[in-house]
């Protein structure tokens, strides 16, 4: 039980959202003081509520100082909802109920500070449960004002105690969960969970900066001099001789400012897909989901050995084989001895675990580039932060693929690579004639040197904005889907520190290092990064302080970090 003189409030005025942010700036404020990083996050906030979003500061204010002591902020954002199918458990008739994707709301949980003399008195639980409770009755309230009483099923009619007259509360949250959901980035790993939290953890690459050799900087350097030129490609310029070019992603460009949204919806779309998906696979379980889809099994499967462990210790495939004898391929688990006769059925079941993912938003991801660029003190240190990404068009295979990054929690983060179906990029530039081997990726090849070359721009990005920047993060959720975890874990940990375009001579001394067990800037693969990386995904169900609940959390990545 916290002091009565601590009051808990919420506020829309600019002014005390100012000081909120101040507040949290003693602390995350990096080069900023409290005041500029104050006011930096409250233009960036108060400008994504003018863009439509909705916001909810909350605070405890000491009564007897008028100080503010803690703080969170709840925004709203846009999500996609797909409900579970379980007709198949009771009837052979699907449920009407379980058809398309939903849109609904998830309810952020961020920016979450207690003031250094305030702290261990438990006001930052206080501050959390009370803006929970506050923020649901609202919702409730509005709910029930926007109810419709010529409708049969209006929320009002559906919630209403036939006995008391009073709204039920547990329906009333039972019907709003299929509409709300909460979401967090935890920075003090499982602490959320006493909320009702569940946790989503994310693994990630740890890229050095120091691993960016002279050859891949001269490249990135050249093929960005001849982007800049916007000349025809000649057998003079370094486009034309690795048959590859780059598009800087400008934030002052409005065009690209285009092609960021335009990635955005194009990441819905797949969304989309994966969310409609109904079949999955109980043996290829991941240890941080409750199901895994098959998408990619095939990929999957192909990229490892009977028995194996892929992606580097991720588990899906650690309990498949596959029948090595005549005939039809099964699926078998491992089974005790004397049990080899028998077979298991087909583990290809409809999805009965509802799904989630966060609605890629233009304008949450321009708040995260104007808080990075407010940070920027010198001359090169802003001109880089206006890149946000860049697109690489291989000319031999005809493809284009995309890299997004940004700075968050005061660390350089990858939160976006795929390819892209964008014609073009250069106008004007020469073209390749098609090759016979551009049919090589439908084989089952993949191109490391084009992954190569996005992850050094983006190194090359971090390293020029701020030296404050030692490591480069992607979590494996942001990587290229269509490439399997095996084939990234090897690209990151093998093919990345001897890259093509480094020197012989750092190859041979990388491999010398390697053989003495003193490699230096190496590259790591770090499972679940609450701690290291200080990550840590988290859901609660709305109106349910038990995190004992099931529920996909689809492409959840840093991309949609609060």
């Amino acid at each position: 039980m916290i002091d009565s003189k601590f009051q808990f409030k919420s506020t829309q005025d600019p002014e005390k959202i100012k000081e909120l942010f101040s507040l949290c700036g003693t602390q995350w404020g990096g080069p900023l003081t409290p005041e500029e990083f104050g006011t930096l996050h409250a233009e960036t906030l108060l400008q994504y509520r003018k863009d439509g979003g909705k916001i909810i500061p909350f605070y405890i204010e000491d009564s007897t100082s008028k100080v503010v002591v803690a703080c969170t902020i709840i925004k709203f954002l846009k999500a996609l909802y797909k409900p579970a199918d379980k007709s198949s458990l009771i009837s052979s008739t699907p449920d009407p109920a379980s058809f398309g994707v939903r849109n609904i709301t998830a309810i952020l949980v961020s920016y979450v500070f207690t003031h250094k003399d305030y702290r261990k008195q438990g006001l930052a639980e206080s501050c959390i449960s009370q803006a929970i409770a506050a923020t649901e009755d609202e919702i409730i309230k509005e709910k029930l004002a926007s109810s419709n009483d010529a409708d049969i099923d209006n929320f009002k009619k559906m919630t209403l105690d036939d006995y008391t007259g009073q709204i039920d509360k547990s329906l009333a949250t039972y019907y709003l969960g299929k509409e709300y959901i909460w979401i967090l980035y935890s920075g003090v790993n499982t602490y959320y969970r006493r909320f009702g939290f569940k946790s989503y953890p994310l693994d990630f690459y740890q890229i050095p900066v120091p691993i960016l050799t002279e050859g891949q900087e001269s490249l990135i350097e050249h093929l960005i001099k001849d982007a800049e030129t916007g000349k025809q490609a000649s057998p003079d310029t370094k486009s034309h001789q690795v048959g590859k070019r780059i598009k800087l992603l400008n934030w002052d460009n409005k065009e690209d400012r285009g092609l960021i949204d335009y990635i955005l919806q194009t990441k819905e779309l797949a969304m989309l897909s994966e969310l409609n998906k109904l079949v999955f696979h109980t043996d290829l379980q991941s240890d941080h989901r409750s199901h895994t889809s098959l998408t990619n099994m095939s990929s999957i499967l192909a990229m490892s050995k009977p028995g194996s462990v892929s992606g580097g210790g991720a588990g899906e495939l650690s309990a498949i084989e596959e029948n090595s004898g005549g005939g039809t391929q099964e699926n078998h688990i491992n089974k005790p001895s004397g049990d080899d006769q028998s077979t298991r059925k087909s583990l290809a079941l409809n999805q009965t675990v509802s799904k989630f993912s966060i609605k890629p938003c233009f304008d949450d991801y321009k708040t995260k580039v104007i808080a990075a660029q407010g940070v920027a003190k010198t001359e090169k240190s802003k001109e880089h932060c206006k890149i946000q990404g860049v697109i690489l068009t291989n000319d031999l295979q005809r493809k284009s693929y995309y890299v997004l990054w940004n700075v968050l929690k005061g660390e350089f983060f990858i939160t976006g690579m795929g390819e892209i179906s964008y014609e073009n990029v250069l106008p004007g530039t020469f073209r390749r004639r098609g090759s016979s081997f551009t049919g090589l990726n439908d084989l089952g090849g993949f191109n490391f040197q084009d992954l190569d070359i996005l992850i050094s721009a983006a190194v090359y990005n971090a390293k020029n904005r701020s030296s404050v920047f030692k490591e480069v993060f992607v979590a494996t959720t942001d990587l290229p889907s269509e490439v399997p975890d095996p084939v990234l874990y090897d690209f990151f940990l093998n093919y990345l520190p001897m890259s093509s375009y480094a020197s012989e001579e750092h190859r041979l001394k990388k491999e010398d290092e390697r053989a003495k067990g003193e490699e230096k800037n190496k590259v790591e693969f770090i499972i679940n990064g609450a701690e290291r990386v200080g990550v840590l995904p988290m859901v609660r169900q709305f109106g349910n302080a038990s995190p004992e609940f099931e529920l996909d959390w689809l492409e959840n990545g840093m991309w949609c970090w609060g």
